[in-house]
C-alpha cells in the first residue's frame, strides 16, 4: 500500500531535521483526523495553523482539545475575519466599547481566551502593531463572553475547518 500524502510529506520534514535544515515543522488547515494521520510524527508537530475567529468556531469541538491534550498550540490565522464584517458587529463593537478598545483587539483577545492558541493577526504598520500588541493588557470578563457566545455560538457538533 502506498503512504499517504501527508505520510509522505512528514518523512520529508523528517529528513530535512535529520539534515540540519529545519529544528520544528508545523502544518495547516489539518483536522483531528488528519493529525492522527501523522501518527507518532504528531509528537514532533509543533502547531497546526488554522481559520479560527468568532464568525469561524469550528476547531473549538474537537481539535483545540485535541491540540491541547498533546501540548500542541494552535496557531489563528484572521482572528478579525476578513473583509470587515466581524468588526462592524453590534455584540464585538458593545465589548469593545466597554473596555476602550478597538473591535480588532477584542477579536482577538477572543482567540487568545483559549489555553494553547496563538493568534497571528494582520498588521500592515508599526501603530497596528502596537495595537495588536496591546491586546495583552484586555481582560474580557465572563459577561463579554457570554455576550459573544449569544451573537457567534460555539459549535454543538464536529464541523469541518473552514478555510480561506
Amino acid at each position: 500500500m502506498a503512504a499517504s500524502p501527508l505520510a509522505e510529506t512528514v518523512v520529508g520534514f523528517e529528513r530535512l531535521r535529520a539534515a540540519g535544515k529545519i529544528h520544528r515543522w508545523g502544518v495547516s488547515n489539518l483536522d483531528v483526523a488528519d493529525l492522527e494521520e501523522l501518527g507518532p510524527a504528531l509528537a514532533d508537530c509543533a502547531t497546526d495553523q488554522v481559520l479560527y475567529n468568532l464568525e469561524h468556531r469550528g476547531p473549538e469541538f474537537d481539535l483545540l482539545p485535541f491540540c491541547r491534550a498533546r501540548s500542541m498550540p494552535v496557531m489563528a490565522y484572521s482572528p478579525v475575519g476578513q473583509g470587515g464584517a466581524l468588526l462592524r458587529h453590534p455584540a464585538l463593537r458593545a465589548v469593545a466599547a466597554r473596555h476602550g478598545a478597538t473591535p480588532a483587539q477584542v477579536a482577538i483577545a477572543w482567540t487568545l481566551r483559549a489555553p494553547g492558541v496563538v493568534s497571528i493577526p494582520k498588521a500592515a504598520d508599526p501603530e497596528h502593531v502596537r495595537q495588536n500588541a496591546a491586546v495583552r493588557d484586555l481582560a474580557l470578563t465572563a459577561a463579554d463572553l457570554a455576550e459573544l457566545d449569544a451573537a457567534f455560538p460555539p459549535p454543538r457538533r464536529k464541523r469541518g475547518l473552514a478555510m480561506l
